[in-house]
Protein backbone atom coordinates (compact mmCIF):
# COMPACT_ATOMS: atom_id res chain seq x y z
CA UNK A 1 0.00 0.00 0.00
CA UNK A 2 1.49 3.14 -1.03
CA UNK A 3 1.69 6.58 1.53
CA UNK A 4 -0.40 9.17 -0.32
CA UNK A 5 -0.74 10.59 2.97
CA UNK A 6 -0.72 14.67 2.90
CA UNK A 7 -0.98 18.32 4.50
CA UNK A 8 -3.55 21.18 3.77
CA UNK A 9 -1.64 23.17 6.80
CA UNK A 10 -2.78 27.00 6.73
CA UNK A 11 -4.28 26.45 3.11
CA UNK A 12 -7.38 28.33 2.70
CA UNK A 13 -10.22 25.78 1.01
CA UNK A 14 -13.85 26.05 0.98
CA UNK A 15 -16.15 23.09 1.31
CA UNK A 16 -19.25 23.41 -0.61
CA UNK A 17 -22.44 21.06 1.12
CA UNK A 18 -23.24 20.40 4.60
CA UNK A 19 -24.63 17.27 4.65
CA UNK A 20 -22.82 13.95 5.55
CA UNK A 21 -19.98 14.27 3.47
CA UNK A 22 -19.20 17.94 3.69
CA UNK A 23 -18.81 17.18 7.34
CA UNK A 24 -16.26 14.84 6.97
CA UNK A 25 -14.51 16.39 4.98
CA UNK A 26 -14.16 19.01 7.31
CA UNK A 27 -13.27 17.34 10.10
CA UNK A 28 -10.68 15.69 7.84
CA UNK A 29 -9.31 19.06 6.57
CA UNK A 30 -9.77 20.78 10.21
CA UNK A 31 -7.35 17.82 11.85
CA UNK A 32 -4.37 18.58 9.07
CA UNK A 33 -4.79 22.65 10.28
CA UNK A 34 -6.66 23.53 7.31
CA UNK A 35 -7.83 27.34 7.06
CA UNK A 36 -11.87 26.15 6.41
CA UNK A 37 -14.64 28.00 4.62
CA UNK A 38 -18.45 25.92 4.22
CA UNK A 39 -21.07 26.74 1.80
CA UNK A 40 -24.30 25.44 2.09
CA UNK A 41 -27.28 26.44 -0.71
CA UNK A 42 -29.66 25.25 2.31
CA UNK A 43 -30.79 28.45 4.04
CA UNK A 44 -31.66 26.20 7.21
CA UNK A 45 -29.22 23.25 9.04
CA UNK A 46 -29.25 21.50 12.07
CA UNK A 47 -28.36 23.28 15.43
CA UNK A 48 -25.93 20.82 16.48
CA UNK A 49 -24.50 21.45 13.13
CA UNK A 50 -24.09 25.51 13.91
CA UNK A 51 -22.21 24.40 17.52
CA UNK A 52 -20.09 21.81 15.29
CA UNK A 53 -18.74 24.57 13.16
CA UNK A 54 -18.65 27.56 15.80
CA UNK A 55 -16.43 25.04 17.85
CA UNK A 56 -13.87 24.16 15.33
CA UNK A 57 -13.59 28.03 14.14
CA UNK A 58 -15.15 27.14 10.90
CA UNK A 59 -16.88 30.12 9.60
CA UNK A 60 -19.65 29.23 7.16
CA UNK A 61 -22.67 31.06 5.11
CA UNK A 62 -25.90 29.03 4.42
CA UNK A 63 -28.65 29.61 1.54
CA UNK A 64 -26.06 30.43 -1.24
CA UNK A 65 -22.86 30.25 -2.28
CA UNK A 66 -21.08 33.85 -2.44
CA UNK A 67 -17.86 34.98 -4.12
CA UNK A 68 -16.41 34.75 -0.49
CA UNK A 69 -16.38 30.61 -1.13
CA UNK A 70 -14.33 31.57 -4.42
CA UNK A 71 -11.96 34.82 -3.52
CA UNK A 72 -8.32 33.92 -2.30
CA UNK A 73 -8.75 29.94 -2.06
CA UNK A 74 -6.14 27.54 -2.64
CA UNK A 75 -8.14 24.28 -3.12
CA UNK A 76 -12.34 23.59 -3.03
CA UNK A 77 -13.86 20.39 -1.82
CA UNK A 78 -17.44 18.80 -3.63
CA UNK A 79 -20.25 17.13 -1.26
CA UNK A 80 -21.84 14.48 -3.96
CA UNK A 81 -24.85 16.59 -4.40
CA UNK A 82 -23.14 19.77 -6.20
CA UNK A 83 -23.45 20.05 -9.60
CA UNK A 84 -19.87 21.28 -10.34
CA UNK A 85 -21.10 23.20 -13.27
CA UNK A 86 -23.18 25.80 -11.24
CA UNK A 87 -22.17 29.15 -11.95
CA UNK A 88 -19.75 29.80 -8.97
CA UNK A 89 -17.86 26.99 -9.76
CA UNK A 90 -17.72 27.58 -13.12
CA UNK A 91 -15.30 31.11 -12.23
CA UNK A 92 -13.73 29.14 -9.72
CA UNK A 93 -12.44 26.91 -12.72
CA UNK A 94 -11.49 30.65 -14.77
CA UNK A 95 -9.35 31.41 -11.79
CA UNK A 96 -7.64 27.93 -11.94
CA UNK A 97 -8.59 26.93 -8.53
CA UNK A 98 -8.85 23.48 -8.06
CA UNK A 99 -11.33 21.42 -7.31
CA UNK A 100 -12.19 17.98 -6.17
CA UNK A 101 -15.13 15.94 -4.32
CA UNK A 102 -14.84 14.28 -1.26
CA UNK A 103 -13.92 10.63 -2.14
CA UNK A 104 -10.70 12.24 -3.84
CA UNK A 105 -9.51 14.40 -0.57
CA UNK A 106 -10.03 11.31 1.35
CA UNK A 107 -8.00 9.18 -1.06
CA UNK A 108 -5.29 11.75 -0.78
CA UNK A 109 -5.32 11.37 2.94
CA UNK A 110 -5.57 7.46 3.39
CA UNK A 111 -2.92 5.04 3.61
CA UNK A 112 -5.25 2.23 2.78
CA UNK A 113 -6.22 0.15 -0.59
CA UNK A 114 -9.26 0.87 -2.16
CA UNK A 115 -11.70 -1.50 -3.97
CA UNK A 116 -14.44 0.63 -6.17
CA UNK A 117 -18.08 -0.28 -7.00
CA UNK A 118 -19.96 1.89 -9.41
CA UNK A 119 -22.93 1.33 -11.39
CA UNK A 120 -26.58 2.30 -11.89
CA UNK A 121 -28.34 -0.14 -9.24
CA UNK A 122 -26.91 -2.99 -7.15
CA UNK A 123 -24.16 -1.04 -5.53
CA UNK A 124 -25.03 -1.04 -2.08
CA UNK A 125 -25.74 -4.91 -2.07
CA UNK A 126 -22.66 -5.21 -3.92
CA UNK A 127 -20.31 -3.10 -1.59
CA UNK A 128 -21.75 -5.11 1.37
CA UNK A 129 -21.43 -8.59 0.17
CA UNK A 130 -17.82 -7.89 -0.86
CA UNK A 131 -17.02 -6.42 2.94
CA UNK A 132 -18.72 -9.50 4.36
CA UNK A 133 -16.34 -11.46 1.94
CA UNK A 134 -13.42 -9.67 2.62
CA UNK A 135 -13.87 -9.97 6.25
CA UNK A 136 -13.78 -13.36 6.11
CA UNK A 137 -10.01 -13.18 5.10
CA UNK A 138 -8.61 -10.20 6.14
CA UNK A 139 -8.57 -7.76 9.05
CA UNK A 140 -10.03 -3.52 9.15
CA UNK A 141 -12.02 -3.97 5.97
CA UNK A 142 -14.31 -0.98 5.90
CA UNK A 143 -17.52 -0.23 3.77
CA UNK A 144 -18.41 3.44 3.29
CA UNK A 145 -19.12 6.09 0.19
CA UNK A 146 -22.04 6.35 -1.22
CA UNK A 147 -23.91 3.96 1.04
CA UNK A 148 -23.75 6.43 3.61
CA UNK A 149 -20.91 6.90 5.32
CA UNK A 150 -18.54 9.32 4.11
CA UNK A 151 -15.05 8.07 2.93
CA UNK A 152 -13.20 10.89 5.12
CA UNK A 153 -15.11 9.86 8.05
CA UNK A 154 -13.30 6.53 7.79
CA UNK A 155 -10.01 7.81 6.97
CA UNK A 156 -10.73 10.39 10.02
CA UNK A 157 -11.07 7.75 12.72
CA UNK A 158 -8.72 5.08 11.26
CA UNK A 159 -5.58 6.03 8.76
CA UNK A 160 -3.95 3.24 9.37
CA UNK A 161 -3.65 0.53 6.01
CA UNK A 162 -6.79 -0.82 5.71
CA UNK A 163 -9.14 -2.14 2.98
CA UNK A 164 -11.70 0.72 1.60
CA UNK A 165 -14.59 -1.43 -0.05
CA UNK A 166 -16.40 1.81 -1.51
CA UNK A 167 -19.63 2.74 -3.14
CA UNK A 168 -19.16 5.96 -5.93
CA UNK A 169 -21.76 7.03 -7.48
CA UNK A 170 -21.39 9.08 -11.14
CA UNK A 171 -21.22 12.68 -8.72
CA UNK A 172 -18.96 11.44 -6.79
CA UNK A 173 -16.76 10.12 -9.88
CA UNK A 174 -17.17 13.87 -11.83
CA UNK A 175 -14.54 15.21 -9.11
CA UNK A 176 -11.62 12.73 -8.66
CA UNK A 177 -7.82 13.44 -9.68
CA UNK A 178 -5.80 10.19 -8.65
CA UNK A 179 -8.76 8.30 -7.26
CA UNK A 180 -6.92 5.18 -8.15
CA UNK A 181 -9.03 1.49 -6.86
CA UNK A 182 -6.90 -2.00 -6.84
CA UNK A 183 -10.03 -3.40 -7.93
CA UNK A 184 -12.97 -1.56 -9.93
CA UNK A 185 -16.38 -2.79 -10.76
CA UNK A 186 -18.79 -2.01 -13.21
CA UNK A 187 -22.30 -3.44 -12.43
CA UNK A 188 -24.39 -2.54 -15.12
CA UNK A 189 -25.84 0.76 -16.70
CA UNK A 190 -29.17 1.92 -17.67
CA UNK A 191 -31.37 5.68 -17.91
CA UNK A 192 -30.70 7.94 -14.53
CA UNK A 193 -29.74 10.94 -13.05
CA UNK A 194 -30.95 12.73 -16.59
CA UNK A 195 -32.12 15.70 -14.56
CA UNK A 196 -28.10 16.34 -13.68
CA UNK A 197 -26.68 15.11 -17.04
CA UNK A 198 -27.99 16.11 -20.60
CA UNK A 199 -27.19 12.76 -22.04
CA UNK A 200 -26.64 9.27 -21.18
CA UNK A 201 -23.30 9.69 -22.94
CA UNK A 202 -22.44 11.84 -20.17
CA UNK A 203 -23.79 10.00 -17.70
CA UNK A 204 -21.96 7.04 -18.70
CA UNK A 205 -18.84 8.33 -19.18
CA UNK A 206 -18.94 10.36 -15.77
CA UNK A 207 -19.33 6.28 -14.80
CA UNK A 208 -15.98 5.16 -16.65
CA UNK A 209 -14.01 7.81 -14.57
CA UNK A 210 -13.67 4.70 -12.07
CA UNK A 211 -11.19 3.23 -14.58
CA UNK A 212 -9.45 6.46 -15.26
CA UNK A 213 -6.24 6.27 -13.12
CA UNK A 214 -5.62 2.59 -12.76
CA UNK A 215 -3.22 0.82 -14.70
CA UNK A 216 -1.90 -2.59 -15.45
CA UNK A 217 -1.29 -3.54 -11.80
CA UNK A 218 -4.57 -2.98 -11.35
CA UNK A 219 -8.09 -5.14 -12.04
CA UNK A 220 -11.85 -4.01 -13.51
CA UNK A 221 -14.52 -6.40 -13.15
CA UNK A 222 -17.54 -5.69 -15.95
CA UNK A 223 -21.46 -6.97 -16.06
CA UNK A 224 -20.56 -8.68 -19.35
CA UNK A 225 -24.65 -8.82 -19.16
CA UNK A 226 -25.11 -5.37 -19.49
CA UNK A 227 -24.65 -4.32 -23.33
CA UNK A 228 -22.77 -0.98 -22.09
CA UNK A 229 -20.31 -2.67 -20.55
CA UNK A 230 -19.82 -5.59 -23.12
CA UNK A 231 -18.85 -2.96 -25.51
CA UNK A 232 -16.57 -1.00 -23.44
CA UNK A 233 -12.96 -1.30 -24.05
CA UNK A 234 -10.45 -0.93 -20.67
CA UNK A 235 -6.97 -1.24 -22.79
CA UNK A 236 -5.19 -0.03 -19.83
CA UNK A 237 -6.12 -2.37 -17.01
CA UNK A 238 -6.49 -5.71 -16.44
CA UNK A 239 -9.98 -6.59 -17.63
CA UNK A 240 -12.26 -9.30 -16.11
CA UNK A 241 -16.39 -10.02 -16.99
CA UNK A 242 -18.99 -11.59 -14.99
CA UNK A 243 -22.09 -12.86 -16.38
CA UNK A 244 -25.31 -14.81 -14.55
CA UNK A 245 -26.47 -15.25 -18.43
CA UNK A 246 -23.76 -17.42 -19.76
CA UNK A 247 -20.73 -19.30 -19.35
CA UNK A 248 -17.31 -17.68 -19.51
CA UNK A 249 -13.95 -18.98 -21.31
CA UNK A 250 -12.34 -16.93 -18.29
CA UNK A 251 -14.58 -14.69 -15.55
CA UNK A 252 -17.08 -15.64 -13.17
CA UNK A 253 -20.47 -16.78 -13.90
CA UNK A 254 -23.92 -18.62 -12.60
CA UNK A 255 -24.35 -21.97 -12.69
CA UNK A 256 -26.79 -23.71 -11.46
CA UNK A 257 -26.78 -22.77 -7.27
CA UNK A 258 -23.03 -22.05 -7.68
CA UNK A 259 -20.31 -19.44 -8.90
CA UNK A 260 -17.80 -20.42 -10.81
CA UNK A 261 -14.64 -18.49 -10.90
CA UNK A 262 -12.37 -19.32 -14.00
CA UNK A 263 -8.62 -17.16 -14.06
CA UNK A 264 -6.17 -18.70 -15.80
CA UNK A 265 -5.42 -22.17 -15.13
CA UNK A 266 -7.81 -21.46 -11.52
CA UNK A 267 -11.03 -22.83 -11.22
CA UNK A 268 -13.08 -22.59 -7.96
CA UNK A 269 -16.57 -22.55 -7.33
CA UNK A 270 -18.77 -20.47 -4.84
CA UNK A 271 -22.15 -22.70 -3.92
CA UNK A 272 -24.85 -20.41 -2.98
CA UNK A 273 -26.64 -22.86 -1.06
CA UNK A 274 -28.21 -20.58 2.07
CA UNK A 275 -28.00 -17.01 0.49
CA UNK A 276 -30.94 -15.01 0.85
CA UNK A 277 -31.78 -12.66 -1.39
CA UNK A 278 -34.46 -13.71 -3.71
CA UNK A 279 -34.30 -12.81 -7.35
CA UNK A 280 -31.55 -12.73 -10.58
CA UNK A 281 -29.79 -9.21 -9.66
CA UNK A 282 -29.40 -9.95 -6.52
CA UNK A 283 -27.48 -13.39 -8.06
CA UNK A 284 -25.90 -10.98 -9.94
CA UNK A 285 -24.50 -8.95 -7.17
CA UNK A 286 -23.39 -11.97 -5.80
CA UNK A 287 -21.43 -13.39 -8.52
CA UNK A 288 -19.79 -9.58 -8.74
CA UNK A 289 -18.95 -9.89 -5.09
CA UNK A 290 -17.15 -13.33 -5.14
CA UNK A 291 -15.50 -12.01 -8.66
CA UNK A 292 -14.19 -8.31 -6.89
CA UNK A 293 -13.24 -10.29 -3.81
CA UNK A 294 -10.93 -12.79 -5.64
CA UNK A 295 -9.15 -9.97 -7.61
CA UNK A 296 -8.73 -8.19 -4.73
CA UNK A 297 -7.41 -11.24 -2.48
CA UNK A 298 -5.81 -13.37 -5.14
CA UNK A 299 -3.99 -16.49 -3.81
CA UNK A 300 -5.71 -15.52 -0.36
CA UNK A 301 -8.93 -15.92 -1.21
CA UNK A 302 -11.05 -19.35 -0.02
CA UNK A 303 -14.47 -20.38 -1.57
CA UNK A 304 -15.51 -21.82 1.90
CA UNK A 305 -15.05 -18.71 3.42
CA UNK A 306 -16.87 -16.39 0.58
CA UNK A 307 -19.88 -19.39 0.52
CA UNK A 308 -20.64 -18.25 4.67
CA UNK A 309 -20.38 -14.73 4.02
CA UNK A 310 -23.27 -15.37 1.58
CA UNK A 311 -25.37 -17.34 3.77
CA UNK A 312 -25.20 -15.26 6.72
CA UNK A 313 -26.31 -11.92 4.79
CA UNK A 314 -28.92 -10.60 5.65
CA UNK A 315 -29.72 -8.07 2.73
CA UNK A 316 -29.74 -4.20 3.38
CA UNK A 317 -33.20 -2.26 4.69
CA UNK A 318 -35.53 -1.19 1.91
CA UNK A 319 -33.70 -3.37 -1.42
CA UNK A 320 -36.78 -5.87 -1.71
CA UNK A 321 -37.15 -6.03 1.86
CA UNK A 322 -40.01 -8.02 3.25
CA UNK A 323 -42.12 -6.38 5.67
CA UNK A 324 -44.52 -9.17 6.50
CA UNK A 325 -47.69 -10.70 6.38
CA UNK A 326 -50.74 -9.06 7.46
CA UNK A 327 -54.29 -9.59 7.39
CA UNK A 328 -53.56 -12.53 4.59
CA UNK A 329 -51.13 -9.93 2.45
CA UNK A 330 -47.35 -9.95 2.14
CA UNK A 331 -45.60 -6.71 2.30
CA UNK A 332 -42.60 -6.20 0.52
CA UNK A 333 -40.73 -2.47 0.79
CA UNK A 334 -38.41 -1.93 -2.14
CA UNK A 335 -38.03 2.10 -2.26
CA UNK A 336 -34.39 2.21 -2.94
CA UNK A 337 -35.64 1.31 -6.39
CA UNK A 338 -35.94 4.93 -7.39
CA UNK A 339 -35.58 3.79 -11.18
CA UNK A 340 -37.26 2.38 -13.91
CA UNK A 341 -35.05 -0.89 -14.39
CA UNK A 342 -34.98 -1.27 -10.91
CA UNK A 343 -38.43 -1.80 -10.38
CA UNK A 344 -38.35 -3.85 -13.44
CA UNK A 345 -35.56 -6.31 -12.04
CA UNK A 346 -38.10 -6.30 -8.96
CA UNK A 347 -41.21 -7.38 -11.00
CA UNK A 348 -38.88 -10.17 -12.22
CA UNK A 349 -39.15 -11.73 -8.05
CA UNK A 350 -42.52 -11.96 -7.53
CA UNK A 351 -44.16 -15.06 -7.28
CA UNK A 352 -48.25 -14.40 -6.99
CA UNK A 353 -50.68 -11.73 -7.35
CA UNK A 354 -49.40 -8.43 -6.49
CA UNK A 355 -50.78 -4.92 -6.42
CA UNK A 356 -47.97 -2.40 -7.57
CA UNK A 357 -46.95 1.21 -5.75
CA UNK A 358 -45.09 3.02 -7.78
CA UNK A 359 -44.22 7.20 -8.34
CA UNK A 360 -42.42 10.11 -6.80
CA UNK A 361 -40.57 12.66 -7.84
CA UNK A 362 -38.92 12.88 -11.19
CA UNK A 363 -35.19 12.43 -12.48
CA UNK A 364 -35.96 12.65 -16.10
CA UNK A 365 -36.44 9.08 -16.67
CA UNK A 366 -38.39 7.48 -19.30
CA UNK A 367 -41.33 4.79 -18.02
CA UNK A 368 -42.25 3.61 -21.44
CA UNK A 369 -40.32 0.16 -20.74
CA UNK A 370 -41.65 0.07 -17.30
CA UNK A 371 -44.96 -0.02 -18.74
CA UNK A 372 -44.59 -2.27 -21.11
CA UNK A 373 -43.42 -4.83 -18.70
CA UNK A 374 -46.44 -4.00 -16.39
CA UNK A 375 -48.59 -4.07 -19.11
CA UNK A 376 -47.28 -8.14 -20.23
CA UNK A 377 -46.54 -9.05 -16.63
CA UNK A 378 -49.56 -11.72 -15.70
CA UNK A 379 -48.97 -10.97 -11.70
CA UNK A 380 -49.59 -7.68 -11.84
CA UNK A 381 -53.31 -7.16 -10.47
CA UNK A 382 -53.10 -3.35 -9.84
CA UNK A 383 -50.89 -0.70 -10.40
CA UNK A 384 -51.44 2.29 -7.63
CA UNK A 385 -49.85 5.90 -8.68
CA UNK A 386 -48.15 8.56 -5.72
CA UNK A 387 -46.24 11.66 -6.74
CA UNK A 388 -45.53 13.79 -8.88
CA UNK A 389 -44.59 11.64 -11.69
CA UNK A 390 -48.20 10.58 -11.92
CA UNK A 391 -48.93 12.15 -15.18
CA UNK A 392 -45.66 11.15 -17.07
CA UNK A 393 -46.25 7.22 -15.70
CA UNK A 394 -49.99 7.54 -16.87
CA UNK A 395 -49.00 8.65 -20.15
CA UNK A 396 -46.70 5.71 -20.22
CA UNK A 397 -49.26 3.23 -19.50
CA UNK A 398 -51.92 4.58 -22.06
CA UNK A 399 -49.43 4.53 -24.79
CA UNK A 400 -48.65 0.77 -23.61
CA UNK A 401 -52.76 0.02 -23.20
CA UNK A 402 -52.60 -0.83 -19.38
CA UNK A 403 -55.49 0.42 -17.84
CA UNK A 404 -56.03 -1.05 -14.14
CA UNK A 405 -53.97 2.29 -12.29
CA UNK A 406 -55.37 4.65 -9.89
CA UNK A 407 -54.05 7.88 -9.09
CA UNK A 408 -53.63 9.03 -5.35
CA UNK A 409 -53.06 12.38 -3.71
CA UNK A 410 -50.47 11.31 -1.13
CA UNK A 411 -48.06 8.40 -0.23
CA UNK A 412 -50.05 7.33 2.69
CA UNK A 413 -52.92 7.32 -0.04
CA UNK A 414 -51.46 5.23 -1.69
CA UNK A 415 -50.70 2.52 1.03
CA UNK A 416 -54.69 2.65 1.43
CA UNK A 417 -55.54 2.32 -1.89
CA UNK A 418 -52.97 -0.46 -2.56
CA UNK A 419 -54.63 -2.51 0.69
CA UNK A 420 -58.10 -1.99 -0.64
CA UNK A 421 -57.41 -3.42 -4.05
CA UNK A 422 -55.44 -6.74 -2.86
CA UNK A 423 -56.86 -10.10 -2.10
CA UNK A 424 -56.06 -12.63 0.18
CA UNK A 425 -52.52 -14.25 -0.56
CA UNK A 426 -51.30 -11.08 -2.56
CA UNK A 427 -48.22 -9.57 -1.81
CA UNK A 428 -48.43 -5.89 -1.98
CA UNK A 429 -44.60 -4.09 -3.48
CA UNK A 430 -43.11 -0.42 -2.97
CA UNK A 431 -41.12 -0.51 -5.96
CA UNK A 432 -41.57 3.16 -7.22
CA UNK A 433 -39.42 3.80 -9.87
CA UNK A 434 -38.84 7.30 -8.94
CA UNK A 435 -37.18 9.42 -6.37
CA UNK A 436 -38.47 10.56 -3.34
CA UNK A 437 -38.26 13.80 -2.78
CA UNK A 438 -41.58 15.42 -3.36
CA UNK A 439 -42.93 13.86 -0.13
CA UNK A 440 -39.74 12.36 1.72
CA UNK A 441 -35.78 13.48 2.33
CA UNK A 442 -34.79 10.32 0.93
CA UNK A 443 -35.70 6.58 0.00
CA UNK A 444 -35.00 5.22 3.53
CA UNK A 445 -37.43 7.97 4.98
CA UNK A 446 -39.92 6.65 2.30
CA UNK A 447 -39.34 3.31 2.96
CA UNK A 448 -39.67 3.65 6.54
CA UNK A 449 -42.80 5.57 6.51
CA UNK A 450 -44.30 2.43 4.31
CA UNK A 451 -42.83 -0.19 7.48
CA UNK A 452 -44.58 2.12 9.96
CA UNK A 453 -47.99 3.00 8.59
CA UNK A 454 -48.46 -0.91 7.91
CA UNK A 455 -47.42 -1.55 11.95
CA UNK A 456 -49.93 1.24 13.33
CA UNK A 457 -52.86 -0.27 10.55
CA UNK A 458 -51.95 -3.70 11.64
CA UNK A 459 -50.22 -4.27 14.94
CA UNK A 460 -52.22 -1.34 16.90
CA UNK A 461 -55.27 -3.52 17.00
Amino acid sequence: MKDRTLSYKGKQITVFGLKKSGKAAIDLLAKSGAQIFATEKNPEIESQLIIWLEDLNVPFELGFHSRRSIEMKDLIVLSPGVDPNIPILKEAKKNQIPIIGEIELAYQFSRSSFLAVTGTSGKSTTVELIGKILSQHIPRVFVCGNIGIPISEIVSLNNQSSTLVVEVSSFQLETIQTFRPTVSVFLNFSEDHLDRYPSMEEYFHAKTKIFENQTMEDAALLNIDSPPLRKLVLPHIRTYYYSIQEPLKQGFYLQGNQIIGKIGNLDFSVKLDGYPLIGLHNQSNAVAAVGASYLYLKDKFDPSAAEKALQCFTGLPHRFEYVGRYAGLDFINDSKSTKPQTTIMALQCITKPTVLIIGGSDKGNDFSSLAKTISQHELIRYVVLTGKTQKKIRCAFDQAGFKKYKNTPTFKSAIFEAISRAKMGDTVLLSPACASFDEFKGFEERGDFFKSTLKLLYESK
